[in-house]
């Protein structure tokens, strides 16, 4: 798993960053990162040779989409090896959005996503994978259209229809 884990530690240095984030109408949001779990477990309690998998989860502390509040325990993203393969799972929310779309890939299916470039602030992105909603629950007013993801850095923002949100600001205690 030590090379499927690029995904968290490219991204993340402690386990304790805070990742300030701006929307195109100038509000703010902010995910704390409150660490980064490492640990094996089999894939169901009722197996009689239960296959091991090994977790690493991105866990934080970010907006509830629906309400004016803060929820703690919310994982970021999750990347799961096993016999099977390995497979990437994201969660990703914040202040008044909510990515609706796939959210679990496997690895293969990850990989072939094209990086494209990403400008925010003039900071340049040139790894970064653009992941489109397959339009379920659009009808929401907290529907995502797409969120970015740059391999080496994380997460770098969505898109919903009426508002874009892009990180301007990563503080690494």
């Amino acid at each position: 798993m030590d090379n499927q884990a690029v995904l968290i530690r490219g991204s993340l240095h402690q386990g304790s960053e805070i990742l300030i984030f701006e929307s195109d109408k100038q509000d703010q949001d902010t995910i704390f990162v409150v660490g980064i779990e490492n640990y094996s477990t089999s894939f169901g309690p009722m197996e009689l040779f239960p296959d091991e998998h090994e977790i690493y989860r991105v866990n934080t502390k970010r907006t509830d989409p629906n309400y004016d509040r803060y929820l703690e325990g919310k994982s970021l993203i999750e990347l799961v090896a096993g016999e099977g393969g390995t497979s990437i799972w994201f969660d990703i929310a914040m202040k008044r959005s909510w990515y609706y779309g796939k959210y679990v890939f496997d690895k293969s299916e990850f990989e072939k996503i094209p990086l494209t470039e990403l400008n925010i602030n003039g900071s340049k992105y040139n790894d970064v994978k653009v992941i489109e909603s397959d339009g379920s629950y659009q009808e929401r007013d907290n529907y995502a259209e797409r969120f970015y993801w740059s391999v080496e850095n994380g997460f770098l923002g969505l898109d919903r229809r009426d508002e874009k949100w892009r990180l301007i600001k990563k503080y690494v205690p």
